[in-house]
């Protein structure tokens, strides 16, 4: 028996600009660093920009195939190809993807799935009849056959915990981290602002029309907010359309995809978040790394663990329009101590996470 320390292999849909994805190529990186070899196997490379920020001794294994439900055979010889006996694996779909593998051709392989958004409120807003019928059976019925479960929040491993039902499998909570808490080298922006700041995909979980909404509601208080959206998805003609129909084309532009969000952290007076779901939201923590207090509603799951209220943010509990409206000219008008909103980011450094990994990484092979 002896520790396989050196080599480990990730599994995940692609390197496109997302939270899961971002969280996949920092951990590789920082394995790397510790010294370990890490391969990530990704369905397909479309739109791979983070593949940019790979270390180069960090491997890619392009499985060329656009869903999970198309990879079991080349995933089953990709396994056999490099004598994989363990796999991280970044999503639901692919995870249960191995547990099918692993059952069908008896293979002795140990899966640590890694789980990304609150499970039930996925289900609950899913709208194609694949992802809401077929794969939520698929899930229910093997996802926790894996071998241990990464949680990003406790309120996610709560969540496990009551969904597992008989499965004895381990949950354990490992939060996200910063690959790089920015150092600041001058003093933090004190200058005021009107802009109001949304990072991530413009997609139905976030919520968009509902912050809009909201974000109509404040501007009663304080006409000269400019609400910024900086990403792109599906609704974002659906978002355009709507700022049009409510007259707000001069105080909400849509800017897209940004490879440099710092400029925005840097110049807005509130990060906001207003999902239905989350797993764990790493722009709450970057946008504080910058200073920047957040709002966000008490979405399951993530806003709560990061959240310290009136230290570096304000933790909406009421979901209604009026009551985000509310704590968005809260938050402008409280006097914020930026250092202590940029200190509290240090709960989230990357040489905590990366030991908690490894517990559950390096594990006696036969």
């Amino acid at each position: 028996m002896g520790l396989k320390k050196q080599e480990f292999f990730f599994l995940i849909n692609s390197l496109r600009l997302g939270g899961a994805e971002k969280n996949c190529v920092n951990l590789a990186n920082a394995l790397t660093e510790n010294g370990h070899k890490v391969s990530i196997i990704v369905m397909e490379l479309r739109e791979a920009v983070l593949a940019d920020n790979l270390s180069p001794d960090v491997s890619v294994i392009n499985l060329e195939v656009a869903h999970a439900r198309q990879s079991l055979f080349r995933l089953k010889s990709t396994i056999e190809a490099n004598q994989i006996r363990q796999i991280l694996v970044f999503t639901f779909q692919l995870s249960v993807v191995l547990v099918l593998i692993r059952k069908l051709w008896k293979m002795d392989l140990h899966i640590v799935a890694r789980s990304i958004n609150s499970l039930g409120e996925k289900f609950k807003h899913e709208k194609s009849f694949w992802h809401k019928w077929v794969s939520q059976y698929l899930i229910k019925r093997w996802f926790f056959d894996v071998d241990h479960i990464i949680a990003q929040s406790t309120g996610m491993k709560n969540e496990l915990e009551s969904l597992k039902g008989k499965s004895e499998v381990p949950v354990t909570v490992i939060f996200n981290f910063l690959d790089q808490i920015p150092v600041q080298t001058q003093p933090l922006n004190t200058e005021k602002s009107n802009m109001v700041l949304f990072v991530g995909k413009l997609k139905a979980q976030k919520n968009l029309f509902f912050l809009i909404d909201a974000f109509e509601i404040a501007l009663k208080s304080n006409p000269d907010l400019q609400l910024c959206l900086v990403g792109d998805g599906d609704q974002k003609q659906d978002l355009e359309n709507h700022v049009f129909s409510k007259g707000l084309e001069h105080n909400v532009s849509l800017v897209g995809k940004s490879q440099n969000v710092a400029q925005y952290y840097k110049q807005a007076l509130v990060c906001v978040l207003s999902s239905h779901y989350e797993g764990f939201p790493n722009v709450l923590i970057e946008a504080n790394s910058y200073g920047l207090p957040v709002v966000s509603l008490d979405c399951p799951s993530g806003p709560s663990d990061i959240i310290l209220p009136y230290i570096n943010g304000i933790l909406v509990v009421e979901s209604t329009k009026e009551a985000f409206a509310a704590a968005i000219i809260d938050a402008i008008q409280y006097e914020w101590e930026k250092e202590a909103i940029s200190r509290s980011v240090f709960r989230f450094s990357k040489e905590k996470a990366v030991e908690a990994y490894l517990q559950i990484l390096q594990r006696p092979l036969a």
